[in-house]
Formats: C-alpha cells, sequence, structure tokens
C-alpha cells in the first residue's frame, strides 16, 4: 500500500483562522492538485491514531488497489475548497490501514474506477462502525470538456493543468484545457468546481488580487438529484479570470445554441484520438450531384479521451441525421465508423450538450456496383444508351456519394461497414431539383436497397437496375 499526506495551498484572503497547506502530489486514477483554504475550528489533529478498514465492491468481492482518501473536516467548510486529506490504496484482499490521522473526525471516499464505484462519508470518527466493511455503490459518471480563455495579461497565465472537483470533499481529478474528462462523483445534488491544477499558479493570482470566486469556478448541477449509476454529460465548461464573464457561468455557450457529443473507440476497444468528426444531414447527399463525388470534410477531431464536440446545426433538411468519423495513418484511411440515424427531435431547442453515444471504428470496406438501364414503356423519348444516362449512387447519411454514366463500373472505397442503406437516383441535377421543388415523393425517383458491408472487404452489388425518372 502506497500513503501520501496530500494539503492545499492557501490563498491571500484567507482569514486567520485558516490552516495555510502547500504541496502537490502524483495522480492516482482521480489525480489531485489541489488549491483552497479550510478552517481547523472544533478539529483535532490525532497524530498517533492507527485506523485500521476494509472495502468491498457492491457485489461483495473485495476492492482492491482502491483510492482511499480521508479528508480533514472543518466547522465552516470553504467552498471552493478541498480539504487536506492522507491517501491510501487497498491492498490485494481490500483492506487498509492508516498509521496516523489527519483528525479526530474526518471526512472518508473511496473510488473504484475499474468498476465505476464510490462511496462518500462527510463525516466520521474512528469509533465508527460503518468502516468493517465499507461497501462501495455505484457512482454517477459526469462527462465533460474544460477549455480555458487565456488572459489578455501574459504574466497571469496559467498554463493547460487544472483540477475538477466536488467542493469540500476530497472527491477530485486532474483535467487538462481542452480535453475531455469523466469523473466519479456520488449520487445526490453535486456542484462542481474547477480551480487551476498548479498551487504556485493559484498563489500567484490571489497575491495579484484576482477574486476567489473566479479562481475557483463552481457549477451546481442542474438537476435536484443525479441517481447512482447515471452517466450525465454537462459543458463544456469555460475557465476565465475575465470579470466580463459571470462567476456563476461555467457552461460555454456559442451563439445561445447547444452542443453534440459522442466518444469514439478504435478498433481495439481504446479510447481513440485524433479521429477526424464529420456531421451528415444531407442523407442523400442531393447538394452533391453537381459533382462527381462527395468529400469528407472534417470537423472536429476526437481529444485523448475519444470524446468530440460540435455546435448544434441551425437546420436540419430530414428528420435525422448521422455522424461519420474516419482515422488517418500517414494520410491513408485506416478506420472507419458512422452513428446510428439520430432524430432531430432529440436535440431540437436543446441549450445543453447532447450525448449521441459511442461508436467503435472498424476497417474500412469497399463496394463494386453496376447499374443497368430499364425504360419505363409509358415514358417517351426515353433512351436506353448508357452513356446518355447518368447516376447517382450512394451510402445514405454518409459522404460516400459517387455520379458517373451507367455505362462504368462504380467502385467506392472506405466505406463503414455493417448493414447500410444503399441510394440510387438520378444524376442529372437539373431533373433532381426539379423533382424536389415539386415535393416529388422520395420513393418515386429514389431507390434503396439494403446491403451488408464485410469489414475490410468488398461487396459486389450485381443486377441494380435504373429508370430514367419522367417530368410530367
Amino acid at each position: 500500500m502506497r500513503s501520501s499526506l496530500l494539503a492545499l495551498p492557501i490563498l491571500a484572503s484567507a482569514v486567520i483562522m485558516a490552516t495555510v497547506f502547500g504541496c502537490s502530489s502524483p495522480d492516482s486514477n482521480d489525480g489531485v492538485h489541489i488549491t483552497g483554504t479550510a478552517t481547523d475550528t472544533e478539529n483535532t489533529v490525532v497524530a498517533s491514531t492507527s485506523f485500521v478498514g476494509s472495502v468491498k465492491r457492491s457485489d461483495g468481492k473485495a476492492a482492491t488497489n482502491v483510492v482511499v482518501r480521508m479528508a480533514k473536516m472543518s466547522q465552516e467548510t470553504a467552498e471552493r475548497a478541498i480539504p487536506t486529506y492522507v491517501e491510501i490504496e487497498t491492498d490485494s484482499v481490500g483492506e487498509f490501514s492508516v498509521d496516523s490521522l489527519v483528525a479526530d473526525s474526518f471526512q472518508i471516499a473511496v473510488i473504484d474506477t475499474v468498476v465505476n464505484e464510490i462511496y462518500f462519508q462527510p463525516k466520521a470518527t474512528v469509533k465508527d462502525s460503518t468502516f468493517e466493511p465499507i461497501k462501495l455503490a455505484k457512482a454517477s459518471v459526469v462527462n465533460s470538456k474544460l477549455l480555458y480563455q487565456e488572459s489578455s495579461e501574459p504574466e497571469v497565465a496559467v498554463g493547460s493543468h487544472f483540477l475538477a472537483f466536488v467542493p469540500g470533499t476530497p472527491i477530485s481529478r486532474s483535467v487538462f484545457a481542452g480535453d475531455s474528462f469523466s469523473m466519479l462523483i456520488p449520487a445526490g445534488k453535486v456542484k462542481l468546481a474547477f480551480c487551476p491544477g498548479d498551487p504556485q499558479i493559484v498563489a500567484k493570482l490571489s497575491e495579484r488580487g484576482i477574486a476567489d470566486s473566479l479562481i475557483f469556478r463552481d457549477w451546481q448541477m442542474p438537476k435536484v438529484s443525479v441517481k447512482e449509476g447515471e452517466s450525465v454529460d454537462v459543458g463544456p465548461f469555460l475557465w476565465s479570470i475575465s470579470p466580463n464573464i459571470p462567476v456563476d457561468t461555467l457552461i460555454k455557450e456559442r451563439e445561445n445554441s447547444g452542443r453534440i457529443s459522442g466518444k469514439v473507440n478504435c478498433k481495439n476497444g481504446k479510447a481513440c484520438a485524433g479521429v477526424e468528426v464529420q456531421l451528415v444531414t444531407d442523407l442523400y447527399g442531393f447538394n452533391f450531384t453537381e459533382g462527381d463525388s462527395l468529400v469528407f470534410k472534417a470537423e472536429t477531431q476526437t481529444d485523448s479521451a475519444g470524446r468530440w464536440y460540435l455546435p448544434i446545426p441551425p437546420e436540419f433538411p430530414y428528420d435525422s441525421f448521422r455522424v461519420e468519423y474516419r482515422r488517418l495513418d500517414s494520410s491513408l484511411v485506416s478506420e472507419v465508423g458512422v452513428s446510428k440515424y439520430i432524430s432531430v427531435k432529440e436535440i431540437k431547442n436543446k441549450k445543453d450538450t447532447v450525448n449521441v453515444g459511442t461508436v467503435t471504428l472498424h476497417r474500412p470496406s469497399k463496394l463494386n456496383s453496376s447499374v443497368r438501364v430499364v425504360l419505363d414503356s409509358l415514358v417517351e423519348g426515353a433512351s436506353d444508351n448508357c452513356m446518355v444516362n447518368s447516376v447517382v449512387l450512394g451510402i445514405k447519411g454518409t459522404t460516400h456519394f459517387v455520379r458517373d454514366i451507367t455505362c462504368n463500373l462504380i467502385t467506392m472505397s472506405d466505406l463503414p461497414g455493417g448493414d447500410q442503406d444503399l441510394v440510387l437516383y438520378t444524376g442529372d441535377p437539373k431533373v433532381v431539383s426539379t423533382l424536389r421543388n415539386m415535393e416529388t415523393p422520395m420513393s418515386e425517383f429514389v431507390s434503396q436497397v439494403d446491403i451488408n458491408l464485410p469489414e475490410g472487404w468488398y461487396l459486389d452489388q450485381q443486377g441494380m437496375t435504373y429508370t430514367p425518372p419522367a417530368i410530367k
């Protein structure tokens, strides 16, 4: 087992009775480098007192190698502080021991990041019988992203390392600006807070007269209570010391619109960083009928946690949309994926972040297809000459559409595998525009076929037929 005493640097504005602390420690799974103030009224340090306990998971199994934090209590816990605490880990049978406690009354938090379980007791004593054993419960999970607005004054730059924490408790973790993070919190009504992760930076900001309320930004979860095991997507948050940004406003807004968020795993099942992301709202590729192909244009990339964020588009041409992903290796597409069809109703008029789920990438697929012209006997002047008939072929809800004459073998590559909708319609942009302006039912000029694209391989789709549409 390892043990370390973690403490906090005090702000210059702290009251006279506050105890001054200052240090930082290496990260555990929920790494801690925190700053703040806390008073010690009616809280006696008991340096010679030892403590022994054990931890079990909700299924009754021993919780091995999990973090146990025992924090100093205070009569007037600072709202924007993490109290001083001792951190240890359980051993191979789920037991732990502390040679000396921070005080005779304390808080205790146990965090198991393997199974996402947690335990938190805001006030405990050495004689408390609930510690044998401590029983974990399913944690709530907050998924978010922290953005940092640089100060116009270079001497108050804070870097990229921050801390996310539950004020007044030892529940915290390291966060890096521009990166996504997940944090385990206890169920109930929870407030989140953020501050720079370097104690010296915090002290420097305080010395310059920056208000505590700007250094320690906090945000109350809008829900009355977060349930056990519930995963909540919020943010992204914005940390700034600018007085022009309201102290109680952490959520970053852009043009008063919400966000769409998701997560991407690589083929190996692990979080995938640097994956290109594009929202596909033009499900049938109609906007690209005048070109030969549709080009993937990355709107953002996933961060180190595999997460991405994009603003909700102002308009959607259809009742659903999809999100397409691709991962490049030396400029070549190595892994691809596409989301399910997402209903516009899920995000309409949303002002917060909407999670559209997790997608696992796979090796790209290919499609070879040929199209044969079949004339409608009722249409006068129609020609079955393949050279005068062009078609658009594509995978619905992706950027993969090709326009070509019906004489040629049509090949598409770098496609998302699995069950997809293959669509076919005329390649004449004037005809397409006229039919759409006439509000012609889609089924009358767009053919759709269900296909299954094998991962990392090609599919030969033979025998597709095309009947040129007639405009009456």
